[in-house]
């Protein structure tokens, strides 16, 4: 093989161990989302699992259907807040289990602090509402 040869294969060995080492884990939580392509997270948490102070499960409001209302933490409702109004036209995503979950598009900023996870899936929901509640009550052990 010729020199110029072995450098471009070199090169694209190289971009691809780049390309394939770049994605590394997201901790569970929201994040901002593109549209094109589908889903893909544009950078990091705007909250995680940790800025969450309560989680509830909601199996009874409309039939057959199971979603999660979330409420953050009071000190991370300005972020919030901010966030989503940054967003305001565009999408944010939950991700868990480095996987997007659900990602609504932002109509207003959310001064609230709260949220709803739900996906199509109730035993995926009842999965990320048991490791919520893990999270929330694992970080609460530990303040006390």
């Amino acid at each position: 093989m010729s020199l110029p040869r072995i450098k471009i294969v070199l090169r694209a060995v190289f971009l691809l161990m780049l390309t394939a080492c770049s994605t590394g884990h997201r901790v569970n939580g929201w994040y901002p989302v593109a549209d094109v392509p589908e889903n893909r997270i544009e950078g990091k948490a705007i909250v995680t699992a940790e800025d969450f102070d309560t989680v509830e499960l909601d199996t009874i409001s409309v039939p057959g259907v199971a979603y999660i209302n979330g409420k953050l933490k009071a000190g991370s409702i300005a972020k919030w807040a901010a966030a989503t109004e940054s967003r305001i036209g565009r999408r944010i995503g939950f991700v868990f289990n480095d996987s997007v979950i659900m990602s609504p598009t932002i109509h207003c900023r959310i001064e609230s602090g709260n949220f709803t996870i739900n996906s199509p899936d109730r035993s995926l929901i009842f999965e990320i509402y048991n490791a919520l509640l893990d999270a929330i009550y694992q970080k609460s052990r530990l303040i006390r």
